[in-house]
């Protein structure tokens, strides 16, 4: 596979793609990454994906960390919406930006995200004006205008005290069928599986499209998720 490296929206990012890809109308991949990472700890998973088949690129956020990482929004309050939704119009300039560089449509571009990545994946792709092919989150949950307590993530309390736009964002994501897949590991230190538990519930609530898998891990990317995101992007990229 080819790698190249660019900037666009403002965002350093790594495209991998194969080698005979010059040309060639291919579904995009568009992954994020978590909170202390970068775009480069990732490229490792589009071979594990698809050699062939897709067009891969793997952004790093623009806030800066000690140690040469970075993040998607700051942690510096218990309401993690206002910093999401900052992130979030940088990541819908990325994919509009995307879009005009490669030709491809929404319905052929997959949005995911790991962690703090797969946060904004939900937060982002699902108010996205056009209807995305998919969204694959790990090991994270759906963020609300709210007070998050990570000690005790009651999930009825934090949505149900949403300021936001949280109501109608899904029942859009409902109506367009916008199809997620959730993935969250068992033994999650940092992220509770409560959260993702929580973040399944209110989708399907809503009436949202959810696959949603839990594995016996960590805070992690696993081979059996990939297995399923695979499974998830052919189905959803098929034509």
């Amino acid at each position: 596979m080819k790698i190249s490296r660019y900037e666009t929206a403002g965002l350093k990012c790594i495209e991998v793609a194969p080698d005979n890809a010059e040309g060639r109308d291919l579904p995009l991949i568009v992954c994020l990454h978590g909170r202390g990472d970068w775009g480069e700890s990732y490229v490792d998973i589009a071979p594990a994906l698809s050699e062939t088949a897709y067009r891969f690129v793997f952004p790093t956020g623009s806030l800066a960390l000690p140690g040469a990482m970075f993040e998607w929004f700051r942690l510096e309050a218990m309401n993690l919406g206002p910093g999401a939704a900052k992130a979030r119009v940088q990541i819908m300039a990325l994919l509009d930006e995307l879009g005009r560089r490669y030709n491809t449509p929404a319905s052929r571009t997959i949005l995911g995200g790991f962690s703090q990545g797969g946060m904004m994946t939900l937060d982002a792709g699902l108010r996205y004006p056009q209807k995305l092919a998919g969204l694959f989150a790990l090991s994270c949950f759906m963020v609300a205008d709210a007070p998050f307590n990570w000690s005790n993530p009651t999930p009825n309390g934090y949505y149900g005290n949403d300021r936001g736009d949280l109501g109608s964002t899904l029942a859009t994501a409902a109506m367009l069928k916008t199809p997620v897949f959730l993935a969250h590991g068992t033994y999650d230190p940092v992220v509770p599986l409560m959260a993702g538990r929580a973040t399944r519930d209110l989708l399907q609530k809503a009436g949202v499209a959810v696959e949603y898998y839990e594995f016996p891990g960590a805070h992690q990317i696993s081979m059996d998720e990939l297995a399923k995101i695979k499974e998830f992007l052919a189905k959803n990229l098929t034509g």
